[in-house]
């Protein structure tokens, strides 16, 4: 049965997913007072990869990522890079939940053991998937809406709260020019931005195919300035050092603010704020890998995969690392030089691949 979302569903689903686990972080560090700065340049870098995926699309507006890389590519290094891809969805699920996993076990429950915890989210995590992509496309919709009024009421409340917001701590701003700020933010282009890759699993399900492009490109100029603001956000709230060095500064800034005198621990709606993230994040990933193993083998019922990838989700995220400072270090310092030619440099060139070999077809007829 073919599966049909939105185009709105589209659009809430390339904003959140990515959003989900980088809401959590201060990206880009190293550019420090200026990191806003680099989230801002990197948008545009976002919206070429979204025309890359798009265009890609619209060339086999039936296939996904998993079916048209042969065609492109060649059965040998198609089918190859097909598996990668589909591997690769279902590490970064296992990724997201071990985020997710550390920060209810650092955060809320230090004594619980993390089995127990990861079990319980990816419980939900499976039932979500197994309900198929239009009931998760739904619930993202739901969900993007309320993030957006969390999002707006965050800022009247650290407003409202005495001294939080030191606007003095973005200074000095570009104090050694643009280009560093420039170069210290290209892993941008694969987290969060790269990671809208799996999203163009969905393209084939939108109804409203002429809107897609569309909604692609202003769910990531959306995404970057929601994130961009989050970044203000961090340092001015937190200043460079604490927002570079905490491990969840999303989480402190929440524990700063206060609504008068009867809420003044805002903690506990952070924690559900980034759980709500990370469900949606894992599950659109797992989907993904789940619809590309089914597209591969030629399974005809994709749930029956939630259940074993699930399981196999959950293992990984055990396995990936030690311990979470090693798991942080992974996903800023190595994972980067993974994920750039998945998420850019393959698409890339495939698109160019199959211009060449459109070409070559033209000038083969006049021969």
């Amino acid at each position: 049965m073919k599966t049909k979302i939105s185009a709105f569903q589209l659009f809430s689903a390339i904003v959140m997913v990515p959003y989900g686990t980088a809401v959590i972080y201060f990206m880009t560090p190293k550019a420090k007072q200026d990191a806003w700065i680099s989230m801002l340049i990197y948008i545009l870098a976002g919206i070429i990869l979204q025309l890359i995926y798009v265009e890609l699309w619209k060339k086999y507006p039936k296939d996904t990522i998993v079916t048209y890389m042969p065609k492109i590519f060649g059965k040998v290094i198609g089918y190859t890079l097909s598996v990668i891809y589909i591997i690769y969805f279902a590490y970064e699920a296992a990724r997201a939940t071990r985020d997710i996993s550390e920060l209810i076990l650092i955060a809320v429950m230090p004594r619980m053991s993390m089995y127990i915890i990861g079990i319980l989210f990816m419980s939900t995590v499976i039932y979500g998937t197994y309900t198929g992509i239009e009931n998760l496309s739904r619930v993202c919709c739901i969900f993007l809406i309320l993030f957006v009024f969390l999002f707006v009421m965050k800022w009247i409340f650290l407003l409202s709260t005495p001294d939080a917001l030191k606007f003095y701590n973005l200074k000095p701003v570009l104090e050694k020019g643009i280009l560093p700020v420039i170069k210290e933010g290209w892993p941008l282009i694969t987290f969060p931005y790269g990671e809208s890759i799996v999203l163009a699993m969905l393209y084939p399900s939108v109804t409203e195919s002429s809107r897609v492009r569309k909604a692609a490109v202003l769910a990531t100029i959306i995404l970057g300035i929601l994130l961009t603001v989050n970044a203000i956000m961090f340092i001015s709230v937190l200043g460079l050092n604490f927002a570079t060095t905490s491990l969840f500064p999303f989480l402190q800034i929440f524990r700063i603010m206060k609504i008068g005198e009867a809420f003044n621990r805002l903690g506990i709606l952070a924690i559900l704020y980034m759980l709500i993230g990370g469900f949606i994040k894992v599950s659109f990933f797992m989907y993904g890998s789940m619809l590309g193993i089914s597209q591969l083998i030629k399974l005809d019922n994709t749930k029956n995969l939630a259940l074993p990838l699930g399981i196999a989700v959950f293992i990984t995220s055990l396995l990936i690392a030690s311990d979470y400072p090693q798991h942080i270090y992974i996903g800023q310092e190595t994972l980067k030089y993974i994920l750039l030619p998945l998420a850019v440099i393959i698409p890339a060139i495939a698109l160019i691949v199959y211009y060449l070999k459109a070409l070559l077809k033209k000038i083969m007829k006049y021969i």
